[in-house]
């Protein structure tokens, strides 16, 4: 197990994000830390598909969502599609 490898690196209160199936429409997000996700993503059937974050920065609390999709948001380089 991952988690494993890593509490000797980070500590096992460490915080970690496993985001399944990534910007698809079922995409599920789990929370954890290092401790704690190995059941979470046991009990969600996750085996494949995902993208695992760790570090000390998931502790921040996001006070704005990211604009990069948004139909609205001004690239300045690049066109918005329609």
């Amino acid at each position: 197990e991952i988690a494993e490898e890593l509490i000797p690196h980070y500590g096992a209160d460490c915080p970690v994000a496993v985001v399944a199936r990534a910007s698809w429409p079922d995409e599920e997000v789990l929370r954890g830390t290092l401790e704690t996700i190995g059941k979470q993503v046991s009990d969600a059937g996750i085996v494949r598909t995902a993208i695992v974050f760790v570090g000390r920065v998931l502790d921040a609390e996001v006070k704005t969502k990211s604009r990069l999709y948004d139909a609205g948001y001004d690239r300045h380089l690049k066109p918005v599609r329609k």
